[in-house]
């Protein structure tokens, strides 16, 4: 590693004592320290950008549309209200309210059963109803967002979610 370069910075005298007891410990110099701290800070950054990046097969779409959700097993009387904050061929991120008598959990953790989404997209003329099953729980104050995969959706799901996110 080529150390030609010069760096002087200011600090305060305590970051100046922590930084000689630390590299006293470590039997290294300060200089080799910052450098130590630097180079773990830069390879920690693009380790957590590498994760951050989108795993996802389509692209989402964000939007803000109203849809109900509920078990396959209950009447449409008793979903819920919901908002989907954004959809794609593959997947859906939706919010319900707190309180919601829905049990929804992480994929991980056994219990949650498939779902049923009814929605309308704009400019389509028949409510679209899509089986879900949801992957990840996200719990706020005021309430809880989910984000499903989609469950074999039938032709004519698929084909007005195509039209609308493209």
């Amino acid at each position: 590693m080529d150390k030609g370069n010069t760096i002087c910075f200011q600090t305060t005298s305590e970051i100046s004592n922590a930084l000689d007891k630390i590299a006293g410990d470590e039997k290294v110099s300060v200089s080799e320290l910052v450098n130590i701290i630097i180079y773990r800070h830069l390879k920690g950054d693009k380790e957590y950008q590498e994760f951050k990046q989108n795993r996802r097969r389509f692209e989402r779409k964000k939007v803000h549309l109203p849809a109900y959700v509920g078990d396959t097993r209950w009447q449409r009387t008793d979903f819920e209200a919901i908002t989907i904050m954004d959809i794609s061929i593959g997947g859906i991120r939706f919010t319900v309210p707190k309180g919601s008598k829905l049990e929804i959990q992480n994929a991980d953790d056994s219990g949650t059963e498939k779902l049923t989404i009814i929605f309308r997209l704009p400019n389509y003329h028949w409510p679209i109803h899509v089986r879900i099953d949801p992957q990840h729980v996200y719990k706020s104050a005021k309430d809880v967002q989910i984000g499903a995969t989609l469950v074999n959706p039938d032709f004519h799901a698929y084909s007005a979610l195509q039209n609308y996110i493209n």
